[in-house]
């Protein structure tokens, strides 16, 4: 290849990459490995490197066997037709210069039907013990789920990512799109990472400065003027996280994608991302990233679902971003779950971690534990090359044992190894990482600290308790700025509050009534206002209280709750308490195939919501929205839609009026435009009453028009 040079590093930037690099080749130009169903032979060498190819590729299950059983030559793909996976083993070369025995897990498990013996002999000696069904994995030692990704359905091992979550155990996944990208899966797990490669971070979200651990930092800044494409795809990294806002196919990086399209069969009748009808993407074509062309051990995809197990994705497999990378080179990829906070933290926690950690993916959820207190990080493959001490791995000359260096171990060929394959066996667990229990109980009361009833469900006035902790929340917390339109208001009714709550004052009833009717007046005529805001301006700042709150707070634990989520999947419900008094106490509740579904102030107001998870362009939606209040009183009820939906809210809010405990019902419209872009999007209902806020977030897909 051509040799290019590097764009010029920022300000603060760390690198030790290489100053020419190799130049960009996207992967549906890369020169693919020749496909074979004959053994390789293993005089031919990988060119520039002067060595053997590390793989493979065969067509043929019967060849595949055959290379399996021989123990001996490069390391066997079973590519079958899939001749994309070739671009991802040619990348391979590129960045793997050896080969090693890899740390197995303890105990395994095979979800789906029954593996092909060959690939089954080199799945083998990945796990310790073996088990026939996740319910029988034991309590202690990391876990491996193994099978094609059709068969690790969410729902059937969501029981097993909650354990080993609470108990702090490793768990690691080893999957693909199908028999074929697992086979690559198994194979790339016995790879050694090129000596002297890169450690990079780079992060359309961090502000703050370059963490010296990384060889290559790009920060907020930094993506917004560089060639994202040519630093990400211009050189083989040892390990590297892309950080960024994102769904299941894609991570957004400023003007850049790191996007999940496959050339992969569309699955038929499934939805898909605007491009899959046609349309282009939502970011320019010429800077898309294709996640299966990093040429990086390990690939940490660090944004919202960007490793939705099946059956809670959104999208066609052929679109997912965790898939595809898995198609590529890397052969540890950490992705997410479901919905994530994690920010800067998390990344550090990533960067530093080391073979102790048992995981990338374990020590990120154990940073992220205190505002995600369920499993958000995954990891596919086992602890990667690139955790481990860099040193070269010779290969011996070609004519001799390709398979390792002399006097080494061969993974095909090992004396420990368990199965007919070769490969080699096993070679303690972390102690379990406690959750943290709430600081307090999670259900807030309606006293209103004087020691009256004047805070019960069907008093007529706010507990001003809680309605001066919502006030301290807006306007001393920096969630509203200096120039948001209602904070004189604001301003002047806590000045009231704290006047009023005199005990002179509270505990007089002559005085007491009229003070608190006055207060509870201009409560609900802020409500109103506060609503006919979130109406008309979607980014309204005090509507982001969720993030802004809860990135201040800490999460006690999860609590199921009765209620399932619209899809019909368990809702877990907790707490999260402001670190400093002006941080309001507020409660998230997620669901793992939609994540957080509902944000709420603390003993604000409950909201349910029915929806068709479908609809066509042009055609209307309809919403049902129950909303249940803490007491009585006055409700403002509204819709949010995000600014790249073409659709419109009618009526634009509803005011009812609520008893306490019951659940009262308003009804909205989502008229679709005809030329409403198909692909998921999402609508957020919204409630206020006294200053609490509630906004819930449903998941819903538009169709082409018929």
């Amino acid at each position: 290849m051509n040799a290019v040079s590097t764009p010029t590093a920022p300000a603060g930037t760390r690198t030790s990459a290489a100053v020419n690099t190799p130049a960009v080749t996207s992967p549906a130009h890369t020169p693919a490995a020749t496909s074979t169903s004959a053994a390789v032979n293993a005089a031919d060498t990988v060119a520039g490197t002067g060595r053997p190819p590390l793989f493979a590729p065969y067509t043929s299950l019967g060849d595949y066997t055959r290379a399996v059983a021989g123990g001996r030559g490069p390391l066997p793909v079973f590519t079958g037709p899939r001749t994309d996976l070739l671009d991802g083993i040619a990348l391979a070369e590129e960045v793997y210069s050896g080969l090693r025995t890899p740390e197995p897990c303890d105990t395994g498990v095979v979800a789906g039907g029954p593996l092909p013996a060959a690939l089954n002999a080199l799945i083998r000696p990945l796990a310790r013990h073996w088990v026939d069904d996740p319910h029988d994995l034991p309590d202690t030692g990391s876990v491996l789920l193994v099978g094609e990704y059709a068969h690790l359905r969410a729902d059937a091992v969501q029981h097993t990512l909650d354990a080993a979550h609470a108990t702090g155990r490793p768990l690691s996944l080893l999957t693909g799109r199908d028999v074929h990208s697992l086979s690559w899966m198994a194979a790339k797990q016995y790879a050694r990472v090129t000596a002297n490669a890169p450690v990079g971070v780079l992060s359309e979200l961090d502000t703050a400065a370059p963490a010296p651990q990384a060889d290559v930092w790009l920060g907020a800044d930094d993506v917004h003027r560089l060639d994202v494409q040519q630093i990400a795809l211009g050189r083989v990294w040892r390990r590297v996280l892309f950080h960024g806002n994102g769904k299941d196919d894609q991570l957004n990086l400023g003007q850049f994608t790191l996007c999940g399209a496959s050339p992969a069969a569309a699955a038929p009748a499934r939805p898909g991302p605007r491009c899959a009808y046609g349309l282009g993407c939502t970011k320019p074509q010429d800077k898309l990233i294709p996640a299966r062309g990093i040429r990086a051990a390990e690939l940490v995809l660090a944004n919202c679902f960007s490793g939705a197990l099946a059956g809670h994705t959104m999208y066609d497999p052929k679109y997912l971003i965790l898939l595809n990378a898995l198609d590529g080179p890397a052969q540890t990829v950490v992705a997410t779950l479901t919905a994530c906070d994690g920010q800067r933290p998390e990344n550090l926690a990533w960067l530093t971690a080391t073979t102790a950690a048992g995981s990338a993916a374990l020590a990120m959820n154990r940073q992220l534990r205190d505002i995600n207190p369920y499993p958000a990080f995954v990891q596919a493959g086992l602890q990667s090359s690139g955790l481990e001490p860099s040193h070269p791995h010779p290969r011996s000359p070609a004519g001799t044992d390709a398979f390792g260096p002399s006097g080494s171990p061969s993974p095909l060929n090992s004396a420990d190894s368990t199965g007919s394959s070769g490969f080699p066996g096993p070679s303690g667990p972390d102690p379990a990482d406690p959750a943290g229990g709430a600081r307090d109980g999670a259900v807030d009361t309606n006293a209103d600290g004087t020691g009256s009833r004047e805070g019960g469900p069907a008093a007529p006035y706010p507990p001003l308790h809680r309605l001066g902790a919502r006030l301290s929340g807006l306007l001393d917390s920096g969630l509203l700025g200096p120039d948001y339109p209602l904070r004189p208001r604001l301003r002047a009714l806590a000045d009231t509050v704290l006047r009023d709550a005199v005990r002179t004052v509270a505990r007089s009833a002559p005085d007491a009534g009229p003070a608190l009717a006055a207060i509870a007046a201009e409560t609900k005529s802020l409500d109103l206002a506060l609503a006919h805001r979130f109406a008309k301006h979607h980014d309204d700042p005090a509507l982001a209280f969720p993030t802004y709150f809860g990135e201040r707070s800490t999460a006690a634990a999860p609590v199921a709750l009765d209620t399932p989520c619209a899809c019909g999947r368990p809702l877990r419900s907790y707490r999260r308490h402001g670190r400093v008094p002006a941080i309001a106490d507020t409660v998230q509740t997620v669901c793992a195939r939609c994540g957080d579904v509902a944000n709420a102030h603390t003993g604000a107001v409950e909201l349910h919501v029915k929806a068709p998870a479908e609809a066509a362009a042009g055609s209307t939606l309809h919403v049902v929205v129950e909303a249940v209040a803490p007491r009585d009183g006055t409700l403002n009820l509204g819709i949010v839609l995000p600014l790249y939906l073409d659709a419109r809210v009618g009526p634009v809010l509803r005011r009812v009026e609520a008893v306490a405990g019951q659940r009262a019902h308003a009804e909205f419209t989502l008229d679709l435009a005809p030329r409403a872009t198909p692909q998921a999007y999402y609508f957020c209902p919204f409630a206020v009453q006294d200053l609490g806020m509630s906004v819930s977030r449903v998941h819903f897909t538009v169709l082409p028009r018929p």
